[in-house]
């Protein structure tokens, strides 16, 4: 490049003396040059972008053949616009031999070019680039102007990426919750909203222009706009509203139709109500002319808008209406149940016909009731229907809970009850379904009945549904578990004498069932102990706390052998939630006959590793301080020779002293220093850390010195303790806890060191992440240039954390250049990290540095993968990397070949790959022409199966670049290794494999 670029340059420079400097054809492909090494190469071309920027600045207004003095000047008299549009169009310039447009468009396309692989420089760029994009609205030429839209759609796209990433970086800034925070505008953007105004402006006189493709691009831009800038349209909807009545009226053109109906759906959803509220009286009666229309498409994406219009005509119900829009409520109503009741019409418009009734019903039903008793019928009939039940069914769950009445519980011709009891009817016959949405559907609409309008169903309504839910209380899907377990408690919170008595025989067995199960987690496993405390507080025998606890006490040992660690966990969390509801007397004397068991010799090992976890559980949800026999017995567990046992004591000790940290913390840090039984005395303060929730604060001043005097030991096990323990309490108290942190960054002993970085790793894994100001973050990932290994994993393994859980903060030390080069520096293989061990006749080779490369190509893969940090990142160094990790282990080479087929699909990443195809190649084909052993066993014949399965899936990704073909290697590796010998068959596969996955997704 610094041989070639100079000459280029001089090609093409605006006023240069070079021969051809002038001719079209030779700037065109100065500037097709231009824009191949900025997409390939954008790091190298840096110092260029300034002169390049220039030319293309200048050939996108390049038009020698036509006078336009200043299209930077916008005039502001409307009638001398008019003239000169008018004098342009009589004017109609015409010339075979002009080929400036091709200039123009290959200016537009190097600008493009930079706005994608350079978004390190949007904030610069947008405030040069916009007003002349701007200005060329007016491009004389349809296909360039297309261009130059296409050009601003990728600028527009690349603002929303950066405002994105601003907003989640001011959220991490106010250390608060996801959600919050988002009202940051990026730099970039600022930028743009100050060329709004002038926008809005070219492109309102865009949606005037009589070519359909040119007004259709405008409103493509201006969706991508509103997706990209959220809420900038609100001072400029009078300016646009004409546009898009225009458009919506031109029955000669579908596509601009339906691209104008796409935006118009945007932007109601995108601006508050109020925004368009003055133009509904306009909007409404054109969007419904729509929905009438005979071309499905346009139909379907009317009916989209209305139900938008529904939400601004009435934000809130049932408040008042904040303007009148009683003429419109009527029309409606009509239009979008006619569309309901019409039978031959296509699939996807009945969809949106139903969520289209159900939007206006939830918000304007109270003001046009009359219209209610025919429309829910047959929204009934649309719930029988195979091919539009589930719309119906999820249509029935939001009328369920809208806030005006929808007469749900008015009577049903022909059958003796409600419309609602026929929906509960119908919902509990599709729970017998094999469709899975279906009954995901059936049980999210049923739980929200059930807790709307339980006064509105009949003992036999709830019949039918307990009939069809044991068979969905199983391991095999669990999260149909978890739905159905939330029916069944909303049934006991809002029907319990009605649904109680006939739980006992199928529900409650088969959830006692589950329990047992070695998958149940998550919210199937919450949903289950909801439900279980539900009956507790219910308390009606059989159900009540007694005889539950007596039953899933008994499934510790039902089979005859002793239950799983997991399955004692998920018991003693039963037990402790059915404790929780008790009344005290009965969870006394519960805790009682724990501690009784503890003492008995003659109870099963399991039995009393059992009472020791449910005394943990009990006693991290109620204070237990008052059983005196409780902390000698759980103490004197820790003597018996039975490692399980002292772990359960160790569990239990650190939960039951979360219950009441006053009264059990002083034992607990004395039996530390004591030294007899550190390591289970560790386990417990981190049990205690885990559980202690915000009272943590008050005591860590008390805990930190222990910790830290531990965090010197040698042991592993003990650093991994003491580190999670300090993690979870900077989670809790970050104020005390990040500054001690801080200042063993630079501690003399590598162990301190480890133990700091690793604890901030599991702060991060706490709800409570973002108290952790991105200062801090940087400061820990300092540690990436430490001198000891064991640290700078540490930091590795934090980074990743930190990439995962707060990707925005890692945007600036990504600019600034400080953490990429330590990063990548870990990727390459050290000799002075392996050694050779001789075992025997044998010598075998270890890699000390393996689990650090490992871990350095995650951090890498999970920066590609978000995209608030991707944008930042240069990609040509980090293809280079992944070059070198395609020669390197198994595990990396797999992770390499991953993080190519992502970055092929990136348009930024793709001529970068292509540019780099020449240095990939090679490893991948010796990984795909490898041959195990004839001894090899058949986990390494599996692993090698995977692996050159893995790496065709990335062939097969370079080959689909847009420019693959250009590169021989490329052809040749296909050709002769994979199509052809004995790779071809497993080659095919794949390619079937990857064709098939678009189709999947949809």
């Amino acid at each position: 490049l610094e041989l070639v670029m100079p000459l280029v340059l001089q090609q093409c420079e605006p006023g240069s003396s070079a021969p051809g400097a002038s001719d079209p054809e030779m700037i065109e492909s100065c500037l097709q040059a231009f824009e191949s090494f900025v997409s390939r190469c954008p790091a190298e071309v840096g110092a260029y972008e300034e002169p390049i920027a220039k030319a293309s600045l200048h050939y996108l207004r390049f038009d020698p053949n036509y006078a336009d003095d200043d299209e930077m000047e916008e005039d502001d008299n409307d009638e001398e616009e008019e003239e000169m549009e008018d004098d342009e169009d009589d004017e109609n310039y015409s010339d075979d031999d002009d080929v400036s447009w091709k200039v123009r468009r290959a200016a537009a396309k190097v600008l493009s070019a930079a706005l994608v692989s350079r978004p390190d420089k949007l904030a610069a760029m947008v405030p040069r680039v916009a007003p002349t994009l701007i200005s060329r609205f007016r491009e004389r030429e349809e296909n360039v102007k297309m261009d130059v839209f296409a050009t601003f759609n990728v600028l527009l796209e690349q603002v929303g990426i950066a405002n994105r990433a601003a907003s989640e970086a001011a959220a991490a800034d106010a250390m608060v919750v996801d959600g919050e925070g988002g009202g940051a505008v990026s730099p970039a953007a600022t930028a743009l909203l100050a060329e709004l105004p002038r926008l809005i402006k070219a492109l309102s006189r865009q949606l005037q222009e009589k070519a359909v493709r040119t007004r259709t691009a405008a409103f493509n831009c201006l969706r991508q706009l509103a997706s990209s800038l959220p809420g900038c349209l609100g001072e400029h909807a009078s300016s646009l509203v004409p546009g898009v009545v225009r458009a919506l009226k031109d029955a000669s053109a579908n596509p601009l139709r339906i691209e104008a109906l796409a935006f118009l759906q945007l932007a109601l959803s995108t601006h508050p109500p109020a925004v368009f509220q003055p133009h509904a009286a306009t909007l409404v009666p054109t969007v419904l002319s729509l929905v009438e229309d005979r071309y499905y498409k346009i139909t379907a994406e009317a009916l989209r808008v209305s139900a938008e219009l529904a939400r601004v005509l009435r934000p809130s119900p049932p408040d008042p209406p904040t303007f009148d829009f009683a003429a419109l409520v009527a029309p409606l109503f009509t239009c979008v149940s006619a569309r309901l009741v019409a039978q031959d019409q296509d699939q996807e418009v009945k969809e949106r016909a139903i969520e289209c009734v159900g939007a206006v019903v939830c918000r304007l039903g109270d003001l046009h009731a009359e219209a209610l008793p025919a429309l829910l019928p047959v929204l009934l009939e649309r719930m029988r229907n195979e091919m539009t039940r589930i719309a119906a069914v999820k249509t029935f769950a939001l009328l369920a809970a809208a806030k005006v009445d929808a007469q749900l519980a008015s009577p049903l011709a022909g059958t003796g009850g409600s419309v609602l009891q026929a929906v509960v009817g119908e919902l509990a016959n599709f729970l017998r379904k094999s469709d899975k949405p279906l009954r995901q559907a059936a049980l999210s609409a049923l739980d929200t009945i059930v807790t709307c309008h339980a006064a509105a169903l009949a003992p036999a309504d709830y019949d039918g549904v307990l009939e069809q839910m044991p068979p969905l209380l199983s391991d095999a899907d669990l999260h149909v578990a978890h739905l159905a377990l939330g029916v069944a408690r909303s049934l006991v919170l809002q029907a319990a004498d009605a649904t109680v008595p006939k739980l006992a025989p199928a529900i409650v067995p088969r959830t006692l069932s589950l329990l047992q199960s070695p998958l149940l987690q998550g919210y199937a496993l919450k949903s289950a102990l909801d439900f279980l405390a539900a009956l507790v507080a219910h308390g009606a025998k059989p159900l009540d706390f007694s005889s539950l606890t007596k039953r899933i006490l008994a499934l510790a040992d039902s089979d005859g052998t002793a239950a799983s660690r997991h399955s004692l966990g998920v018991l003693s969390q039963a037990i402790a939630a059915c404790a929780t509801e008790a009344k005290a007397p009965l969870r006394a004397s519960t805790v009682d006959a724990f501690v009784k068991q503890l003492g008995a010799p003659s109870e099963s090992p399991h039995k009393r590793v059992l009472a020791l976890i449910c005394l943990g559980e009990i006693g991290a949800k109620n204070d237990l301080s008052a059983h005196k026999g409780l902390l000698p017995a759980v103490m004197a567990a820790f003597d018996v020779n039975e490692e399980e046992y002292k772990a359960a004591a160790s569990y239990a000790l650190g939960h039951v002293a979360a219950g009441n940290l006053s009264f059990y913390l002083p034992h607990l840090l004395k039996e530390v220093e004591a030294g007899k039984h550190e390591y289970l005395m560790l386990s417990a303060l981190n049990e205690l850390a885990k559980s202690g929730g915000a009272s943590l604060a008050a005591v860590v001043t008390q805990l930190l010195p222990t910790l830290f005097t531990f965090a010197e030991r040698d042991e592993e096990g003990v650093r991994n303790v003491v580190a999670e323990c300090i993690g979870r309490l900077a989670a809790a108290a970050p104020g005390p806890v990040l500054p001690e942190l801080e200042s063993r960054l630079s501690h003399a002993s590598p162990n301190v060191r480890s133990v700091v970085v690793h604890a901030l790793r599991f702060t991060l894994t706490e709800e409570a992440r973002r108290a952790v100001p991105p200062s801090t973050l940087h400061k820990f990932l300092g540690a990436l240039g430490d001198e000891d290994l064991k640290v700078r994993r540490g930091a590795l393994l934090t980074l990743n954390c930190i990439a995962h859980s707060r990707p925005a903060t890692l945007r600036d030390p990504i600019s600034g250049g400080e953490l990429l080069p330590l990063l990548y520096g870990e990727t390459a293989k050290r000799p002075e990290l392996v050694h050779q061990v001789d075992l025997g006749p044998f010598k075998h080779f270890v890699d000390d540095g393996l689990e650090l490369r490992k871990a350095a190509f995650e951090c890498m893969d999970t920066l590609l993968s978000k995209p608030v940090v991707r944008e930042r990142l240069e990609l040509s160094p980090f293809v280079a990397r992944l070059a070198e990790g395609l020669a390197d282990d198994a595990d990396i080479k797999m992770r390499c070949h991953a993080m190519l087929v992502a970055l092929s699909a990136l348009p930024a990443g793709q001529p970068v790959l292509t540019g780099a195809l020449d240095t990939l190649l090679e490893p991948l084909r010796k990984t795909l022409i490898a041959q195990l052993k004839d001894n090899a066993v058949p986990q390494q014949v599996e692993r090698h199966d995977d692996l050159v399965r893995s790496a065709m899936r990335a062939v097969r990704a370079l080959e689909r670049l847009p420019e693959a073909e250009t590169v021989p290697k490329l052809g040749e590796l296909v050709r002769n290794t994979l199509k052809a010998g004995r790779l071809a068959d497993k080659y095919a596969a794949v390619c079937a494999e990857e064709e098939a996955k678009p189709a999947d997704g949809e």
